[in-house]
């Protein structure tokens, strides 16, 4: 019994020890941490690493290298950057609306086109172009009186096979009415020739002529450049080159007889007008394609 209670009092006693021990340590630690970990004003420290450093962080000098970090939010406001124009925004030019119009001067006369952008690759055009002019030659006796008429309305597309280029494909219709009217008539005693027959002013006083394209709505191709309804762009040049369909020039011949043309002499007459007029058609029968050029500058609204 007695063993028993010697061997309880000696472990009693060495936990005592044990417990004492612990304590003493633990409160050494402390008064050891509580020396050298002293928050100055301005300073903290996050990471146990920094507990134990003999140099306090700087928080200034630490929110300059962090500033997004939590600590450093109060004290250094993160101000949001307006956005940065991208280069797109910076290239894009005035806003238009699509629109443009192009006055200019061509074989069909002088006129002008206005432009709608229909799709990024399409637009549609619509012309209006005329001319007249009127020129008076005498030669050999012979007055010559000759004026030239263009009129034409042209409906017109235009295909842009590649966006940022000028080049474009031209198709459509052009509703014309050109042509050509002329008088020849002697100015004196002067005999006038048709073909190989010549007859005096008594006989044979003029003759009209017209010349003109038998086909009313004639058809277009061609190739062009500019674009005058490019996005953007308010000011362009505009160069066309193509041909129209008109058929081969008809040619009319009206004699006005003199008051010595017997009818043998009006008979004669007629048929030389005839042959002069299957002449002519078959020398300008080039002219079925006529060719259409075109130059002009073009503003978009």
């Amino acid at each position: 019994m007695n063993i028993r209670m010697d061997k309880l009092t000696g472990l009693a006693t060495s936990v005592l020890t044990l417990t004492s021990g612990l304590a003493i340590v633990t409160s050494t630690s402390q008064t050891v941490l509580a020396q050298v970990v002293t928050l100055q004003p301005g300073t903290f420290s996050y990471q146990a690493a920094d507990l134990l450093a003999e140099t306090p962080i700087n928080l200034e000098e630490f929110c300059k290298v962090y500033p997004l970090n939590s600590r450093c939010a109060p004290t250094q406001p993160v101000t949001p950057q307006p956005p940065q124009p991208t280069q797109e925004t910076t290239q894009t030019g005035p806003t238009t609306s699509g629109w443009g119009v192009t006055p200019e001067i061509s074989t069909l006369g002088i006129g002008a086109t206005v432009t709608k952008s229909i799709t990024p690759n399409l637009n549609a055009k619509l012309g209006v172009r005329g001319f007249g002019t009127n020129a008076n030659i005498s030669e050999s006796g012979i007055d010559y009186d000759a004026k030239l008429n263009l009129f034409s309305v042209s409906t017109l597309v235009d295909y842009h096979p590649w966006k940022n280029s000028g080049f474009r494909l031209t198709g459509g219709l052009v509703f014309q009415d050109n042509n050509i009217e002329g008088t020849g008539k002697s100015n004196s005693n002067q005999k006038i020739q048709i073909g190989d027959q010549e007859y005096t002013s008594d006989q044979l006083g003029s003759v009209k002529a017209k010349v003109s394209f038998p086909n009313s709505v004639a058809p277009y191709l061609g190739i062009g450049w500019g674009n005058a309804v490019k996005p953007g762009n308010r000011w362009s040049f505009s160069a066309n080159l193509g041909v129209m369909f008109t058929g081969s020039p008809k040619v009319n011949l009206t004699p006005q007889f003199g008051a010595a043309a017997t009818t043998d002499i009006q008979n004669q007459i007629q048929a030389d007008v005839e042959k002069e007029r299957q002449q002519l058609e078959n020398d300008l029968k080039w002219l079925n394609i006529y060719p259409v050029l075109s130059l002009g500058l073009s503003y978009q609204f």
